[in-house]
């Protein structure tokens, strides 16, 4: 699960815990799977970015508020975009998480990202 945002922290009302506690945890309980925190079992430096490296060609799901937000190069994979505006944002989100980390359990090859070999 990766959250996709470009502007500082300063000026997103949501940050990463927020978005942990209040959409991602419920939507992936909700997919029938145990969130786990990255940051909250890891400690070491460097094996965050080892675990990231080795996600890849594994399926990912990106979210982001907008197109502009996800970086050019991962615009192929699937992303789920929300709307903060919309009153219903926050179930409407968490349902969309659930329902696409099924599918991706289901058709993993999907959501997988692939890096080019060049």
């Amino acid at each position: 699960m990766m959250l996709v945002a470009t502007k500082p922290a300063s000026q997103t009302p949501w940050r990463l815990g927020t978005y942990y506690e209040a959409i991602f945890k419920p939507a992936i309980t909700q997919a029938g799977l145990t969130a786990v925190r990255a940051d909250a079992v890891i400690f070491a430096t460097g094996k965050i970015m080892d675990q990231v490296w080795r996600g890849i060609n594994k399926p990912m799901i990106l979210v982001s508020s907008n197109q502009e937000d996800v970086p050019f190069d991962l615009r192929h994979i699937r992303a789920i975009f929300y709307d903060q505006t919309d009153p219903f944002w926050e179930p409407k989100l968490i349902d969309r998480i659930a329902d696409n980390i099924k599918s991706a359990l289901t058709n993993p090859e999907e959501a997988i990202f692939r890096v080019e070999q060049g």
